[in-house]
């Protein structure tokens, strides 16, 4: 079957919502190489994150880092 290049086609596959969603899916994939899973840790990390007084995720890892 005779494949023809449909100018409306093309430019439909490079919409801003198109571009948007694959920025996404790469900021998305790059967040996610960081990411630390805690798993069922999550409630005591969030516990000793506010015994400790921070109020970001980074701030009490960075102190764990650091002791």
């Amino acid at each position: 079957m005779e494949q023809i290049n449909d100018p409306l086609t093309m430019v439909s596959e490079s919409t801003p919502d198109t571009i948007r969603q694959q920025r996404r899916r790469e900021l998305d994939a790059r967040r996610s190489k960081s990411r630390v899973r805690l798993g069922s840790c999550l409630q005591s990390w969030g516990q000793l994150k506010n015994h400790l007084g921070f109020s970001l995720h980074s701030e009490l890892a960075n102190y764990l880092l650091q002791r």
